[in-house]
């Protein structure tokens, strides 16, 4: 039960809870735990919940690049804040000895290109607006789009997507939806509809849902993996847990008014047979 009520506090209280039961038994809760608990849904959640989030973060990224799992990189690297982002790189290279750059070129073929780009992109950092590029930036995008966003012929478009701050792009995004009369496709849907490679595809989609609004994104990704044939709850885990102390009743509430269903009942009906595992993360979504 000390796991099922793990939930309750805050990370910082549960790190204190896991610093004294260190220093009584010479044994980190987790660690303890991994001798009477079967590893699975209900233990992973747990871990996540102990660990310290950008120690959580660092090791799903690890797995993922070790793994080639381009669609977690593509989550993990396209959803963290600038600051939070600094701190998975810095912690990343004093835990594994290896920087994420120097592992994503050497582990990851095709698309590592654009994972460094999305690393190395401001985000947040900045706010202004330069009307007169916006203007360049969305030409170049539609010229992209009537080419079936041939990426090699249009070299600009991930440089825009990746070096200019969200609030320009949200703006540049806001022209491209009003290009046309009569066309209010919006640019993911457009990159998605014509794209070809899968992951390209994927990634760019996810990364200008991101810029856009990063909570409605999560919202989605775990609609995505409470729908499919087999449930992700390795991704379940990583936005409940890593998202409860940011923002995961936004997060329900868009669930809401996107699919009309709460977020704890879908949880709960895709993966009640997993018992423990269901109790724990729709405790999380409830409390």
């Amino acid at each position: 039960s000390s796991g099922i009520n793990a939930e309750y506090g805050s990370n910082l209280q549960r790190q204190q809870i896991d610093e004294s039961f260190r220093s009584l038994f010479d044994v980190g809760l987790c660690d303890d735990m991994m001798n009477v608990v079967n590893k699975g849904n209900f233990f992973e959640t747990v871990k996540a919940l102990l660990l310290k989030p950008v120690d959580y973060d660092v090791e799903c990224l690890r797995e993922a690049i070790m793994e080639a799992n381009e669609s977690v990189i593509c989550e993990m690297l396209c959803t963290r804040t600038h600051s939070e982002l600094t701190d998975i790189l810095s912690t990343y290279e004093s835990v594994f000895e290896s920087a994420v750059k120097e592992d994503l070129e050497n582990f990851i073929g095709d698309h590592r290109h654009l994972y460094l780009s999305i690393l190395e992109s401001p985000r947040d950092r900045d706010n202004t607006v330069d009307e007169n590029l916006v203007t360049e930036h969305l030409n170049k995008l539609i010229s992209a789009e009537r080419s079936r966003w041939d990426l090699v012929s249009n070299p600009d478009v991930i440089p825009i997507l990746t070096t200019n701050n969200f609030t320009h792009l949200r703006a540049v995004f806001k022209e491209f939806q009003k290009r046309d009369k009569g066309n209010m496709e919006m640019i993911e849907s457009s990159i998605k509809k014509s794209l070809h490679d899968e992951f390209l595809s994927m990634c760019l989609v996810m990364w200008v849902k991101s810029i856009k609004n990063v909570t409605r994104l999560f919202s989605e990704l775990l609609y995505q993996s409470v729908t499919s044939l087999t449930a992700d709850s390795a991704r379940v885990i990583r936005i409940v847990v890593g998202r409860s102390e940011i923002d995961l009743n936004q997060i329900k509430s868009h669930y809401m008014m996107q699919y009309n269903k709460q977020l704890q009942q879908a949880v709960q009906q895709k993966c009640g047979n997993d018992h423990a595992y269901s109790t724990i993360i729709t405790m999380i979504i409830k409390n």
